[in-house]
């Protein structure tokens, strides 16, 4: 069963590697390949697999928001269906329309799931932003099912059209246990983590905790998952057990040993419900259910084969939920535990019952840490050693105790606060972990294959080879410019700017797009750990709004800005004249002076990175009063390879004379899918076609990389178009 189950993964893992969907008549080819495959069986479950993705994808993509709806508004009728999230002053659910899910954001405060609504609503389809190592969210959306987004049109017409309890029952029972938690919990640091682990919601959750949770690797404790429900079907197990035997009745109705199985069961299913079956917790239920129905039958069943059809049952579910982390986080994680837990001589001593667990998924999980965190807690083993047991059987019991008896879930919010300082004094230890990054997907293959060397039984040969599959994931240095070469990366942040500069030793940073952008996680792709200059050009939110998140990150020698007091105290002034050399390359700021700064945009900081014959300009958000002192000041110095458009090609920017100045042979725009400004101007483009200028924007380029030596731009690289996948 296993290979049927690997091979039916890797057939559905075909479908995503296309750049455009197949079409359905594919589907009758796979049916005549299927008999043709009898004799080699897994060739068989690789083409099901692919035929079963290919009609789900299908499905999905049979609806589509027409482009000329987009931005307009519409009447739509349909139902709510997850529990409304409030964030900047509005309730943000899922809308189930026309079979398909819509992101809606409305100022309606009594939404309940399940209700029946009639909406105005601008929609757009759904446009991620898209850049080396950061979250793909167009992927997730389509495993989702979310086919659009937008927002209900205020003071519009708002209609509750019904109400009924059997409109998605289970998660109008979580939206009633949340609003139970928050009424009767004091707010506290830590009661956020209280709903999250009644009924899976993390959306109250800062960033600042989760760095807690990363930097001690316990981040699994507090997303219901495999372990949560083991210890409930456990505790329930045991439970049942203590009453069955003591009562004569109940052991003439059924023997106590399948009814604790069955009352397990019931409550591992109750659990994974209140989770609203996510995929860990359908892996453990499926798992869990399959052994304990094997067992109330008196079968047996391997570990192997119990993970094989949990496998295939999610996927049947959603095949596409193999382009989610979970996915893979969930599923590997067991299969760590399996293959290094199973067939082996059993041992009754402390360590092999729980320490050795801890180390199997410490150790083998390395490689998905860096691939996905870029760092490896080495407290993990203390923290987690703590903190699972506490979590156990402290915490959850009380938690789900505590939906029928209140007060209970004020003694978890307690015991969780006690174990929360631990685990915050252990993150902020200098030495709690390790920052690396894992370059590319054949580097994580190599590591992965040497854990499971390493983690085979003692005895075996060649075990200790496995340290050899680590060598490239050290040994390998990403490709950097030559000397005199500069490479220009204007990442994907929305309506907003960010580019990363490199030349041969060095590396620059030109803001930091707005708040939330994930810049660190594309210099970890670089290898990057320490910046030797950061340029924030003015204050505006879409400029500096990520700097927080790159200061922590960081070290970084320089600092320069326009509105240093916004930054850091240890950042200067980026004024006109102030210039420097790196590996042949020049760079220098050509505005503003001292009298230019408190201007807002025009005060912002211009860069000039000059090799050879060829110039890269970044302007920031300059508009035309900054472009007229520039053309006085530098009339024949602004001529320009490549320049980053001033104020994202807004109409207050791109004069004739600046132009005319700068001639330039490629214009980027740093700007946002369907951008409330609607940059770039339409005139604007018109400006820079009439003088044949190449334009590209990071709508439809994605993170943009250009490549330049001292006489020519000799690569350019659009990531969205090289990532092209058929849902994009």
């Amino acid at each position: 069963m296993t290979w049927a189950a690997l091979s039916f993964l890797l057939g559905i893992l075909l479908l995503p590697l296309f750049k455009t969907l197949p079409p359905l008549k594919c589907l009758a080819v796979s049916i005549l390949v299927i008999p043709l495959a009898k004799k080699f069986k897994p060739l068989v479950f690789i083409v099901l697999g692919f035929t079963f993705a290919l009609m789900v994808a299908h499905l999905r993509l049979d609806w589509q928001l027409p482009h000329e709806t987009e931005g307009q508004k519409i009447t739509i009728t349909g139902t709510i269906a997850s529990i409304p999230v409030y964030s900047y002053h509005r309730y943000s659910f899922l809308f189930y329309y026309q079979k398909h899910l819509i992101k809606l954001s409305a100022p309606i405060k009594d939404l309940k799931v399940g209700d029946e609504w009639k909406f105005t609503v601008k929609l757009k389809r759904i446009h991620s932003t898209l850049n080396p190592g950061g979250f793909d969210y167009e992927a997730w959306a389509f495993s989702e099912n979310i086919r659009a987004q937008g927002y209900v049109v205020p003071h519009s017409e708002m209609i509750k059209i019904s109400s009924h309890w059997y409109h998605h029952p289970i998660a109008r029972f979580r939206q009633y246990l949340q609003k139970r938690i928050e009424t009767h919990l004091p707010e506290s640091p830590t009661s956020c983590w209280i709903e999250a682990l009644v009924i899976g919601e993390r959306h109250n959750i800062s960033e600042e905790s989760w760095e807690v949770l990363r930097n001690t690797g316990t981040n699994h404790l507090m997303a219901i998952a495999g372990l949560h429900i083991g210890f409930l079907a456990a505790f329930t197990h045991s439970l049942v057990m203590f009453v069955w035997r003591r009562r004569e009745n109940l052991m003439l109705l059924i023997p106590a040993q399948e009814a604790a199985a069955i009352g397990s069961l019931i409550m591992a299913l109750i659990y994974s419900a209140l989770a609203g079956f996510s995929i860990p917790t359908e892996r453990a239920c499926i798992m869990l259910a399959v052994f304990l129905m094997t067992s109330l039958m008196r079968r047996n069943i391997s570990a192997w084969q119990s993970w094989s059809l949990a496998l295939i049952l999610v996927l049947l579910i959603n095949p596409f939920d193999v382009l989610s982390d979970s996915f893979w986080l969930s599923f590997g994680s067991v299969a760590l535990i399996i293959f290094c837990m199973s067939g082996r001589i059993g041992v009754a001593n402390l360590w092999w019952k729980w320490g050795r667990i801890q180390w199997v998924i410490a150790v083998g999980l390395i490689p998905f840490s860096l691939w996905l965190f870029h760092q490896i807690s080495l407290v993990g083993f203390i923290a987690n050693s703590i903190a699972i047991p506490w979590v156990g059987f402290l915490i959850l019991p009380f938690c789900l105790l505590g939906c029928v008896c209140t007060p209970l879930l004020i003694l978890a919010d307690k015991s969780l606060g006690i174990l929360w300082k631990i685990l915050t004094y252990l993150a902020h230890l200098s030495w709690g972990s390790w920052y690396m990054t894992m370059p590319n997907s054949w580097i994580l293959l190599t590591a992965c294959m040497g854990i499971i060397l390493l983690l085979l039984p003692r005895g075996i040969p060649g075990k200790f080879l496995g340290f050899f599959w680590f060598l490239p994931l050290f040994f390998y240095h990403p490709t950097h410019p030559k000397p005199g070469e500069v490479w220009l990366n204007l990442l994907d942040v929305g309506q907003g700017l960010s580019s990363v500069i490199q030349t041969e030793n060095h590396i620059l940073v030109f803001d930091t797009g707005p708040p939330l952008s994930d810049i660190p996680s594309f210099l970890y792709t670089l290898g990057v750990h320490k910046l030797d200059t950061l340029v924030i050009s003015h204050g505006d939110s879409d400029h500096i709004g990520g700097v927080k998140s790159v200061l922590e990150h960081f070290s970084i020698n320089n600092i320069f800005s326009s509105v240093p007091e916004k930054v850091s105290p240890k950042a200067t002034y980026c004024l006109q004249g102030t210039a420097w050399v790196w590996d042949k390359v020049q760079f220098s700021f050509l505005y503003p002076t001292k009298d230019q700064l408190g201007l807002d945009n025009d005060s912002s900081c211009v860069l000039s990175v000059r090799t050879g014959s060829q110039q890269i300009l970044l302007t920031g958000d300059i508009e035309k009063k900054a472009e007229k002192e520039l053309v006085e000041n530098f009339p024949n110095q602004l001529a320009s390879t490549i320049l980053i458009a001033p104020h994202h090609g807004s109409k207050t920017s791109a004069q004739d004379d600046f132009l005319a100045a700068v001639k330039p042979n490629v214009v980027l725009y740093g700007v946002g899918y369907r951008n409330r400004y609607h940059f770039p101007n339409k005139t604007v483009v018109e400006k820079y076609t009439a003088l044949g200028v190449k334009q590209l924007d990071t709508v439809n380029s994605g993170e943009i990389e250009l490549k330049i030596n001292p006489n020519r731009i000799y690569s350019l690289l659009e990531y969205r178009k090289k990532t092209q996948r058929f849902w994009y």
